[in-house]
């Protein structure tokens, strides 16, 4: 009878196998990553030296990474040595390396290293094979650089610099003259004022202006002075005011109570008035009321009649 496994190697195989597992994906995700299951095709690129490329440097389009050197060997054509460099490059940008691309190798002039640098080819020419090669650029050496630098055409570009630089300078040297002749007539400006020459050098170095002044100070002092006392003086007379304007107000109080008593009279004037009103027409109805009588009517006596007035008529000289 064949004895199964127990328990214990039960959970010693499931962590095993869950370990397995989780160390596959891992690898996985990591190859992903790192492009290693990514379709990629093969270029060769010869140059006439490696420019310290080595396995591992990048391969870029547009400055972008497009992939990488796999091998790095020593090549003869047609009995001279080359360099030649092997790309390994993603498949979905082989559709832009063509006949007129062009390799060349680029060095970061302070941080990096060297890089592989292919130019995008032309929709008029066709696609490199893989396993194709790719035409090449060499890196330009220092000598060449100068060389360029040297060339005829930068030669007269400095040429008119330095003498658009000799105009400035002579510029600058007529504008100190000016600035230097300014300088010093101020100088003399300053000299004659402090020497009194001129009309303000008068006025700014007299000295009877200084006396004057200090004489109108005197002066001011001295008036000071005697106001000061003056005012002491007149405090006597003030308080004297003072009593005075007292007295009148007292006179005035009495006279205050009249205009008071006159104002409320006023007040009832009105109510007199109507009243006296009244008066005179009730006296009016009574004696109408008495002519109306008629034993008083008979009795009374008869009044004068009434004659016309006649005026002669007058004659205009």
């Amino acid at each position: 009878m064949e004895e199964g496994f127990t328990r214990k190697e039960q959970l010693v195989g499931g962590f095993l196998l869950v370990l397995i597992v989780f160390t596959v994906v891992t690898l996985l995700v990591i190859a992903q990553g790192k492009g290693w299951f990514q379709a990629q095709n093969t270029y060769l690129v010869k140059f006439r030296q490696g420019y310290n490329l080595r396995q591992g440097s990048l391969v870029k389009m547009f400055n972008a990474e497009i992939g990488k050197v796999a091998v790095l060997g020593i090549t003869q054509t047609m009995g001279y040595p080359q360099v030649e460099v092997t790309l390994k490059v993603n498949e979905e940008y082989a559709n832009l390396i063509r006949q007129d691309s062009v390799a060349e190798v680029v060095s970061p002039t302070l941080i990096g290293s060297e890089y592989v640098a292919i130019s995008p080819g032309s929709s008029g020419y066709p696609k490199i094979e893989p396993f194709g090669a790719i035409a090449s650029r060499e890196r330009k050496s220092v000598t060449e650089h100068l060389g360029e630098l040297a060339s005829e055409e930068n030669i007269q570009k400095v040429k008119v610099m330095l003498g658009h630089l000799a105009q400035f300078s002579e510029d600058l040297k007529n504008d100190e003259k000016v600035l230097q002749a300014a300088l010093k007539h101020i100088d003399e400006v300053f000299m004659n004022l402090t020497e009194g020459k001129g009309t303000l050098g008068m006025l700014v170095m007299q000295k009877d202006l200084y006396n004057r002044m200090n004489q109108a100070i005197d002066h001011m002092d001295k008036f000071m002075v005697e106001a000061k006392i003056l005012m002491v003086d007149l405090k006597p007379t003030t308080q004297n005011l003072g009593v005075f304007t007292k007295s009148i107000n007292q006179e005035i109080e009495p006279l205050r109570a009249i205009v008071a008593n006159i104002k409320a009279g006023s007040e009832e004037l009105p109510d007199l008035m109507e009243a006296a009103t009244g008066t005179a027409r009730s006296a009016k109805e009574t004696m109408d009321a008495i002519k109306a009588n008629p034993l008083i009517r008979m009795t009374a006596p008869a009044g004068a009649k009434s004659q016309t007035i006649h005026v002669a008529p007058r004659t205009l000289p």
